[in-house]
């Protein structure tokens, strides 16, 4: 197996052995890039020895859905088994459609998760296409979703939103002060990718505490996975890291984090909002 599939095996079985789920009802995964160390290599034999003498494998283990199917036939798992590349709100999708679907019944968990691997090619395409990502990084994160109440619960999600070229008013609109007195954003550093979180900061009638993550995760298209992880251990722990302050240099003093709100963009264009609160 490459890289991906290997850190996709190995979150996947962690999040279910910690969340004491032998069997998902659905399957569910983000990805940017999907496969690409197996893509590089399947393109680099069929550039050689044109459509001769081609190893499948490579094929079939090179496409995007191939990290939701892969975790399907170690689980044998055969339910709901989906995956979704829509760039910097690919794990956004995907905990959307999860969280919809429990919502409304029709499943009572998921295993939702977002992997992005970099190769030296990518990661030269990356700098060239992204000129706004100060780190190009990678990222394999899996969670699982349940309508179960229990002692191994981290957090609960109580929205999920996504909006295509939403104005910073609409965006400001959804936050308030009571829920979201606390804001991660997908700060990095960059003016090209900082501006648009600046502006909507500058919308805000009142002034929360804003949290940055790409410092220390850097850049790809999984990474507000990662934040999303980062939100429920503080949530569970109840203390914000340091390294995680934005433009401050003491934590707030919180009696109590109720609720973590993350605000993710992808190209400027499209934005994602979740809301965790505290169990």
């Amino acid at each position: 197996m490459s890289k991906i599939l290997k850190r996709t095996v190995c979150t996947a079985i962690t999040a279910l052995n910690e969340s004491d789920i032998k069997q998902p009802d659905a399957i569910i995964t983000g990805t940017g890039m999907g496969c690409m160390e197996n893509s590089e290599k399947f393109l680099i034999d069929l550039s050689r020895f044109g459509e001769q003498c081609l190893k499948p494998t490579l094929f079939m283990q090179s496409t995007h859905n191939t990290i939701s199917s892969l975790i399907a036939i170690i689980l044998k798992c055969h339910g709901y088994n989906n995956t979704y590349s829509h760039k910097g709100i690919s794990f956004e999708s995907s905990l959307f459609d999860a969280w919809i679907q429990i919502k409304s019944g029709m499943i009572r968990n998921a295993l939702v998760g977002a992997h992005d691997e970099v190769t030296p090619f990518m990661d030269l395409v990356m700098e060239r296409t992204h000129p706004e990502y100060s780190l190009v990084s990678e990222a394999s994160v899996s969670t699982i979703v349940t309508n179960t109440r229990s002692d191994r619960n981290l957090c609960e999600i109580s929205d999920v939103r996504l909006l295509h070229r939403p104005e910073y008013s609409d965006l400001a609109a959804l936050l308030n002060p009571e829920e979201d007195g606390i804001i991660l954003l997908g700060l990095n550093g960059n003016s090209l990718n900082d501006e648009p979180y600046e502006k909507l900061v500058r919308t805000l009638s009142y002034n929360p505490h804003i949290l940055q993550y790409k410092n220390i995760f850097g850049d790809n298209f999984s990474a507000s996975a990662l934040a999303f992880y980062a939100a429920s251990k503080i949530m569970q722990r109840q203390e914000i890291p340091s390294l995680m302050l934005w433009n401050a240099e003491v934590a707030p003093d919180i009696d109590e984090i109720k609720s973590i709100t993350i605000l993710n963009q992808s190209d400027g264009t499209t934005w994602s909002l979740i809301r965790l609160k505290k169990v």
